[in-house]
């Protein structure tokens, strides 16, 4: 099983020199692939349930952590590497405009030689969404269009669209096309039926959140029932989990038997604590590799 490095949990790195050391430290020590989060506005009050089965949420990430833009990180840390891959975990659909995201990742894919994971969700914070004026009862029907959009325009030379929300009615002049081929891989965020559902019906892979390995095994047998009833190979999944930069081993080793093919560690630690942020990294690293740190 490989192993990643999740950033964009709430605890941002903004400073440039740490960002980059961040990124190339990452990748000398052999992580398969660095994470960024995505929240656009969140109230400093959130009143929507949490997503999670967690009876007392933590949510000082949402309300009181600034969430820097992940699409201007990824650029950032693409022009810092040249190996690991760099992903959402998960942007947000509804959000934005398909086109404009679909633009975005393509030129990302494009810039990092065919690096780019796009990790998607459909969002949780409703506070959120009526401030950007998105309806937060649609965003489940928005996020399946607008994959397919995307995919479309990656896709497609001649594209056609006659959804709900986006139209396209004759050729257009998109470009630039990803790199990799057929398209950046799309992976599902979400633990709910519905996102297994998103995953078999339009994912590339699947992202669940804050899943124990117990129930990981749980929402696998349901996925792989799921896959087997559209016809679909399960080998063209890739299984992500999560887990604190601080898990040992064993924790690892669990997760695998359940099929995750990449486990990210969530790192806990800002770039105004540099220190403890480069022990974080370096300790899950050798953790999941078996060195020494």
């Amino acid at each position: 099983m490989k192993y990643g490095l999740h950033v964009g949990n709430g605890f941002c790195v903004t400073d440039p020199s740490v960002l980059r050391d961040v990124a190339q430290m990452a990748e000398e020590l052999g992580y398969e692939s660095i994470l960024i989060g995505d929240h656009v506005l969140p109230p400093q009050k959130i009143n929507s349930p949490f997503p999670l089965p967690v009876e007392n949420p933590q949510l000082d990430m949402y309300e009181k952590q600034t969430w820097p833009d992940c699409f201007v990180m990824l650029g950032f840390m693409a022009a810092a590497t040249t190996r690991v891959r760099l992903g959402t975990s998960v942007v947000i659909l509804p959000y934005r405009h398909p086109v404009v995201m679909a633009k975005m990742i393509a030129t990302l894919d494009r810039l990092s030689n065919g690096r780019i994971i796009c990790g998607v969700g459909v969002g949780w914070i409703e506070e959120e969404f009526a401030f950007l004026n998105v309806p937060f009862s649609e965003r489940g029907r928005m996020s399946n269009e607008y994959i397919e959009v995307m995919k479309a325009l990656w896709t497609d030379d001649h594209p056609r669209i006659e959804g709900r929300y986006v139209k396209i009615d004759r050729d257009v002049n998109f470009g630039p096309m990803p790199v990799h081929k057929p398209h950046p891989p799309i992976w599902i965020g979400g633990n709910s039926m519905a996102a297994l559902r998103r995953v078999v019906r339009l994912g590339d892979g699947w992202q669940p959140a804050g899943i124990t390995p117990d129930v990981m095994q749980q929402k696998m047998d349901q996925l792989k029932g799921l896959m087997d009833e559209a016809g679909r190979d399960w080998s063209e999944l890739e299984i992500t989990a999560m887990a604190p930069t601080s898990a040992r081993p064993e924790v690892a080793q669990v997760f695998e038997k359940t099929g995750v093919n990449v486990l990210y560690g969530l790192v806990s630690a800002t770039d105004t604590e540099t220190p403890k942020l480069f022990a974080e990294i370096k300790q899950f690293a050798a953790a999941m590799s078996g060195r020494e740190v």
